[in-house]
């Protein structure tokens, strides 16, 4: 935990990696008072469900002039039932994504407690920011489809109450300064840089490379992105299958060595379900 004795702006954040990561990073830097309480980036599903019970004890008390900031991971809502003494506190939300239409690994009745925490966490802050436009109205048009899951008392006027709240704040991209590579190679370099999970499609990814491969059309694959506990055993097979042609397997911490990975491709792939903003591309 980063504390300030009298902080501007308070970030909470149950999924400190990645995208979040980078988001919080980039504001704090401009940033000289704040407060920034954090776990890591591990067991999504956990963080989702019991972050605020996680973190409401590490939380500081700070003054009700502060901003609470956190991202739509953290059940706002309970959190303020927790600490009744940050209801006071000016809250916004960030959606990086919205689990509305998140794409669900089996087809099966959708388990809608994720969209639950959202929705209420929606009703519970005071600004709600989403990263994209299409994330914003794919999260509004389809709160009717989940409050009709209730089998009474569904609550009125919903949309209007969340829209009113509602802004579109793009994700923050920095570009460095990056060379050229005025000699690539002449084996096609292909480039795959998405977090190793079902919903950035690996398995379409790699039925394509392994063609190639079976019709001995050379190339060269990065396989970058973040990876977790539980990847897609399609990773593994590829890394077998593949392991003559490619020449990246996994996240590249050091952001310079992503960069020339990248000046070195001649093309980058996005097999993905879909995307709420896809900063990777």
């Amino acid at each position: 935990m980063l504390k300030s004795s009298n902080p501007k702006v308070l970030f909470i954040e149950p999924f400190y990696g990645g995208s979040h990561k980078v988001l919080i990073d980039t504001l704090t830097a401009c940033l000289v008072d704040y407060t920034l309480v954090t776990l890591p980036a591990k067991k999504w599903h956990w963080r989702s469900r019991c972050g605020a019970l996680m973190l409401y004890e590490q939380i500081p008390f700070v003054n009700s002039e502060s901003v609470l900031f956190c991202s739509s991971v953290l059940n706002l809502t309970e959190l303020l039932g927790l600490r009744p003494d940050l209801q006071s506190l000016k809250k916004v939300v960030y959606f990086h994504e919205n689990q509305l239409i998140y794409p669900v690994r089996e087809i099966k009745e959708r388990d809608i407690q994720y969209s639950y925490n959202q929705i209420i966490t929606c009703l519970s802050a005071d600004v709600v920011l989403f990263n994209s436009n299409f994330n914003k109205v794919s999260f509004l048009d389809n709160l009717k489809k989940i409050i009709k899951i209730l089998p009474d008392c569904r609550p009125k006027e919903l949309k209007s109450k969340i829209e009113a709240k509602c802004k579109v704040l793009y994700f923050p991209v920095e570009y460095p300064e990056i060379s050229v590579n005025d000699k690539p190679s002449e084996i096609l370099h292909i480039v795959w840089p998405h977090r190793w999970e079902f919903d950035k499609g690996p398995e379409d990814f790699f039925k394509v490379l392994f063609n190639l491969k079976d019709e001995n059309i050379p190339f060269q694959v990065s396989i970058l992105g973040e990876s977790f506990t539980d990847n897609p055993p399609i990773f593994s097979t590829a890394k077998e299958y593949l392991k003559e042609e490619i020449i990246n397997f996994g996240y590249i911490d050091s952001k310079k060595s992503y960069y020339n990975i990248l000046s070195s491709a001649h093309v980058v792939v996005s097999t993905a379900k879909h995307e709420f903003f896809g900063v990777s591309m």
